[in-house]
């Protein structure tokens, strides 16, 4: 498949520059571009439109560049307006640049692909360009966001090859930990979903309940190529986001994807090769071996063992693992087209391997795209694309045997190995897993991580298209029609093997499951646009519009038991097999119209309102396909306060707007929590059962409603623009599924109820604060996001809502309480007076508070900054990201398990005798012990700190473990050069750029693990479900990037 993909794109390169031959040879082409008074103006780029060729002018205002005849060129330059010339015969272009007041007649795409000219809109959002995109060097475009846009939240899983990443924005909104934003890609609505514990292999027959905690999981907008995004907009709150109604709760990122250019056929291939190794390890202790009470035992992996003697072996079983990754990336592009028609095809390739051993990603993309223009009035465009993406993994968080003192996840395994003991000795002589615990059973001596990495992998594999066709009608100057269809098909194979000899029960005679997901999303819009201009005073534009959304999932879980041949691995040489078959259907059909009013140029007004009709919702009659209808709208304002005050021309303050909306939007529920189906019995018997979930139909959707004001700012002729933003949002109704009575035969049924706030500031800064006349230019981006959220209220017979597959830990999970943030820790921790002083017993210790979860802590931060800065000298660039966050607490579920083991450093004052900073307790252990004065008793009784102190008392909680997030951090440094074009002289290759980038080069953080950005379920728990949760994921990498850029 790979050779046949790249033999059609290299068909298509040699084809191509024939069938659009309309130019000549690349010339030089030069030429002295100056302002409106005739003074030269240095730094001003100049590019062959279409592609990446181009030249800076020196401080002369010269410039010269290779170009050939029929090409344009465009000019630009900031606080200026862009100009473009057409290259004829003359080798000789000079132009003069006029300035730009406003720079706000940039077109912003918005929801639905609907252009607006950026002074129009009055909420927030935020575009990255396809340049920032790229200069980030991340194959994941979703961490491509990573710093460049205020309010939003982005949290890479770990350093596994292909590791999804979760996207937060302002906060959240849901309880239930859904609160990724809205993909779309061209106008279609794009699946960004990744398996959590129900859908992984055999995870909805109970083959495997931790998978979906302890697999790699990949977010599906992981699967585009980064090369082939023009752009992407980030609608940040729901008056943004307002026309998709129902699916407008968590924002949007719309995606625009790259198109032909009439000219010169282009031709550009990149490449990159990188380098890979871990940050950073926990420090284990390394002078107690395997045993108990400071006694040597070969029946246990603790290490309360004695002592290491003189010229005893320690080894280093964490850092032995681990090697050095690399990843080689291709990337090639062809483009070009006439006045009728444009095209464009590329194909991607990225083969990844990771610092785990055994682990791999690969990935292959090929995209083409074109339009034409049938006639004056009658357009067309389309787009499809194919994508391949798979990798192995090993088992990580608890793995097989979950939490507790014998997990079995790689890393948990590594933490729990005895030092005394070489790991990587993991096979006996005759290929069986060696047991570390001879004396032991085999369930109760958990796999060496050699053997999880080696012979339990777990593998995925995905095959997608996604394509979309669009018609545009221009009736006349003021009417448009327009239609878009596009599909989203994929089709998600995942695999978990129990190789023979794994120590899980029921598994030991070797196992395996493979869960296959196919999945289809098709979205229909079509679009009436009107523009009238009624005076030089007043103009509008409305927008009328349908969309209907069809999504259908079928999920087959296949799983068997006993391999009948041990060196065998399929599902086809098991003695015992089971099946499930689940199958999905969602329909979702709006109507909605958009109105813009422009009053003196001066004040915008913006209207929205949606009628949403959802499969998922109660329906008011059996014979209906759909739920009742509900309605959404918003509204927003804008005044540029500079052109009524005429201080547009100022040469400080240039441009002012102030802007307010406000919005009401919804989220509708999953299928088949409406009316519970039944689900197919798998044991004997057979016949059908019920589900989990119990039926419920007064289901609603929940509301989010919004209040922003924001103020856009520009200074200093357009080189510093400030955009600030304010916000209040309140979601009711919230969708839940709590526990209920066994007597109903459910286990969890969904319902409304709890409500949900967020409030924050952001600041997005962008300038250019250096332009020489030396050509050295100096361009800056900073954003700032501040946000508070918390669960105003909850249903009355709830004291939290937690979300089941962050509970990674015995002890800790992602929980939400009453007037606390929806991102709080739920923990086990000691019992306290009122004022917050430890509980001491008879014994001296501590009173862990069994079994009651408490607030410890909220996982995001209390702020967080980013800057990027880019230095241009010429051909020479320099652009680096720091990104800084204040506060926010981090669970160190590592150290958890390495200090209930005996493995952790905190363990070395095993033996010591302290006393408890506390009080003491009354004789039951329910409450302090009063003296006669009625105060409490400070303890004085010192006491050991024992082997059973740091098993059961001290990781008997979780809120010990909780730790302050807080970092510094250098995201990525790059440093480019692109030849002059005078080196390239007449060849074929117009231009050259090399580049080196360092990846996460430096961290400073107090957190004691391995790195505070991480969530322990991966993309999994949807929408950051499990971020803040450190505990056996891959550890994070830094890397090193080179690469090298060719146009044609």
């Amino acid at each position: 498949m790979k050779k046949l993909l790249w033999l059609l794109l290299a068909l298509g390169v040699l084809l191509g520059p024939g069938s659009y031959a309309q130019t000549g040879q690349p010339r030089a082409v030069s030429g002295v571009v100056s302002d409106t008074k005739g003074s030269p103006l240095p730094g001003v780029t100049v590019l062959v439109k279409g592609t990446s060729t181009g030249a800076s002018t020196g401080a002369d205002g010269r410039y010269s560049v290779q170009a050939a005849p029929g090409s344009t060129l465009t000019f630009s330059f900031i606080g200026f307006t862009t100009q473009e010339r057409v290259v004829g015969t003359d080798a000789s272009i000079n132009i003069s640049l006029a300035e730009n007041t406003t720079n706000l007649n940039d077109v912003v795409v918005t929801a639905y692909g609907i252009k607006q000219e950026r002074r129009q809109i009055n909420y927030a959002a935020q575009e990255v360009k396809s340049k920032d995109i790229i200069e980030s060097r991340q194959t994941n475009i979703v961490n491509a966001l990573q710093g460049k846009v205020a309010g939003v939240q982005i949290t890479s899983a770990g350093g596994a090859p292909g590791e999804g990443s979760a996207i937060v924005i302002r906060g959240g909104n849901s309880l239930d930990g859904d609160n990724q934003p809205l993909f779309v890609i061209d106008g279609i609505i794009m699946d960004n979903s990744s398996f959590v514990e129900s859908t992984s292999p055999g995870g909805g027959s109970a083959f495997n309940g931790q998978l979906g905690r302890s697999a790699v999981s990949q977010n599906r907008a992981g699967d585009l190529n980064p090369e082939d995004i023009a752009s992407m907009t980030v609608l940040k709150g729901p008056a943004a986001a307002a026309l998709y109604g129902l699916r407008a709760a968590n924002g949007a990122v719309i995606i625009t994807t790259k198109k032909g250019t009439a000219g010169r056929t282009n031709i550009n291939y990149r490449t990159q090769f990188s380098v890979d190794e871990v940050n950073r390890l926990p420090t284990l202790q390394d002078q107690y071996k395997q045993g108990s009470n400071g006694i040597f035992d070969a029946t246990t992996r603790a290490s309360w063992g004695p002592r290491f003697g003189e010229g005893e072996p320690i080894y280093d079983n964490l850092g032995n693992l681990f090697q050095k990754g690399t990843a080689w990336q291709h990337y090639l592009t062809m483009s070009g087209g006439g006045d009728k028609a444009t095209f464009l095809v590329s194909a991607s390739r990225l083969d990844q391997k990771g610092v785990v051993p055994n682990t791999l990603y690969d990935k292959s993309t090929v995209r083409a795209s074109g339009t034409v223009q049938f006639s004056p009035k009658f357009s067309g465009s389309a787009s499809t694309q194919y994508l391949n993406s798979g990798g192995q993994s090993p088992f990580q968080g608890g793995g097989l045997f979950g939490t507790g003192l014998n997990p079995s996840g790689f890393f948990t395994s590594l933490l729990n190995w005895p030092r005394n003991d070489d790991a990587r000795n993991y096979l006996n002589p005759d290929g069986t897993r060696r047991r570390l615990l001879g004396a032991a059973t085999s369930a109760g001596d958990p796999d060496n991580p050699y053997f999880t990495i080696y012979r339990n992998p777990q593998t995925t594999r995905t095959n997608r298209m996604i394509g979309n066709a669009q018609v545009t009608f221009e009736a006349a100057k003021w009417a448009s029609v327009s239609y878009n269809i596009g599909t989203d098909f994929y089709s998600q194979k995942d695999r978990s093997v129990r190789a023979v000899g794994t120590s899980q029960p029921d598994n030991q005679d070797g196992g395996i499951a493979e869960t296959t997901i196919i999945n289809r999303l098709l979205t229909s819009n079509f679009l009436v646009t009107l523009n009238h201009k009624f005076s030089e005073n007043l103009g509008s534009s409305l927008v009328l519009g349908n969309t209907v959304e069809v999504s259908r999932n079928e999920t087959t879980d296949n799983y068997g038991r006993i391999f009948q041949n041990p060196d065998f691995v399929s599902i086809n040489n098991t003695v015992n097999r089971n099946t499930l078959i689940t199958n999905k259907e969602r329909r979702l059909i709006g109507n909605f119209a958009r109105l813009n009013l422009d009053f003196l140029q001066q004040i915008t007004l913006e209207l929205n309102g949606r009628l949403d009709m959802s499969s998922t919702l109660p329906r008011p009659e059996k014979n209906k396909n759909f739920g009742r209808a509900f309605g959404y709208g918003s509204a927003a304002l804008g005044w540029e306060f500079t052109r009524t005050l005429g201080l547009d021309q100022n040469p400080i303050l240039n441009y002012g707007k102030l802007r307010g909306s406000v919005a009401v939007v919804g989220k509708d529920t999953g299928p088949y929590r409406v009316d519970s189906p039944l689900a197919q019995s798998t044991y004997i018997g057979g016949g059908f059962r019920n589900g989990f979930f119990g039926s419920n139909r007064l289901l609603k959707p929940e509301q989010t409603r919004s209040v922003e004001a924001g103020l856009d700012l520009q200074f200093l002729q357009n080189r510093l623009t400030l955009d600030v933003a304010a916000y209040y949002q309140e979601t009711r109704d919230q969708l839940i599924a709590p526990r209920v009575s066994q007597a109903t035969a459910f286990i969890l049924q969904y319902i409304n109820g709890g409500t949900v706030e967020n409030k924050g500031l952001e600041l997005a800064l962008t300038g250019a604060p250096l332009k020489s006349t030396q050509g050295l230019s100096w361009d800056v981006i900073a954003n700032f996001t501040l946000n508070r959220n918390r669960a105003t209220q909850l249903p009355s017979f709830l004291t939290e809502v937690y979300q089941s597959d962050a509970f990674v830990i015995d002890w800790a999970r992602g929980g939400a309480f009453p007037g606390k943030p929806i991102s709080s820790i739920s923990a086990v921790d000691f019992k306290r007076t009122p004022d917050g002083q430890l509980l001491i017993d008879a014994s001296g210790y501590p009173i862990v508070n069994t079994g009651v979860f408490e607030y410890a802590g909220n996982r995001a931060p209390d702020y967080t900054v980013q800057v990027t800065n880019s230095f241009t000298y010429q051909g020479l660039n320099l652009s680096f990201l720091v990104d800084f966050r204040q506060g926010g607490d981090v669970v160190n579920g590592n150290d958890w398990l390495a200090t209930k083991t005996g493995m952790s450093t905190r363990t070395l004052d095993r033996y010591k005798q302290v006393v408890f900073d506390g009080v003491l307790a009354n004789a039951n252990n329910t409450g302090p012990l009063l003296n006669s004065d009625g105060g409490y008793v400070k303890n004085t009784r010192p006491t050991e700190l024992t082997q059973g102190y740091y098993q059961n008392v001290l990781t008997g909680t979780a809120a010990s473990f909780v730790e302050d997030a807080s970092w510094t951090r250098l995201r990525y440094v790059t440093l480019s050069y692109a030849l002059p074009a005078a080196w390239l002289g007449s060849s074929f290759v117009r231009g050259v750029e090399l580049s080196v980038t360092g990846r996460n080069l430096v961290l400073l953080t107090n957190y004691s693990g391995v790195d505070p950005e991480t969530a322990s379920a991966g993309a999994g728990v949807r929408g950051g479900g499990s971020s803040g949760f450190d505990y056996g994921s891959v550890p994070a990498t830094r890397g090193v990037d080179m690469g090298l850029r060719v146009n044609f």
